[in-house]
């Protein structure tokens, strides 16, 4: 488990009650990586908090982790930023780049829920390498959410 860099001495003790409670919980949770499509409105930002909840999982959310890797200045963030300032889309290259960091942060080591991405062919040929290379990866489960109508289909 990775360490934190937090100063424990400035935590509330019941903060840190409900942290070490969280973890406990967490680790007899399986690992999951799911990966939420639909249209707009289908449930996507409103199933996903719950799943993360119910799973310890974390919630990535492309245009979110956009936005924070901008607010960061990281590398990829700089150059999100330069497209976004000419009125340019992001390429596909660099949300895959940002979506494969936050797929290796410690808070998505039990599994994430990748939300609305990808959205072509494209988008997944390019994702798809990153989702091989994880470990413990050996199954994602792609849920396709059309009108409240949930359909499953298992990935290997």
């Amino acid at each position: 488990m990775a360490s934190s860099s937090v100063d424990l001495e400035n935590v509330p003790s019941v903060d840190m009650m409900t942290e070490l409670l969280r973890r406990m919980k967490c680790s007899s949770k399986p690992d999951k990586r799911l990966i939420l499509i639909g249209p707009p409105g289908s449930g996507k930002g409103t199933q996903s908090p719950l799943i993360k909840e119910d799973y310890c999982l974390c919630h990535l959310a492309t245009g979110d982790m956009l936005r924070a890797a901008v607010a960061a200045k990281t590398p990829l963030g700089v150059k999100a930023k330069e497209a976004m300032d000419k009125g340019e889309l992001v390429s596909d290259d660099l949300v895959v780049g940002i979506i494969d960091e936050a797929m290796k942060k410690p808070s998505c080591q039990k599994g994430f829920i990748l939300d609305g991405f990808p959205r072509t062919v494209v988008q997944a040929e390019k994702v798809y390498p990153i989702f091989l290379s994880l470990t413990l990866a050996s199954q994602f489960f792609l849920f396709l959410l059309f009108l409240r109508i949930l359909v499953c289909a298992l990935f290997y």
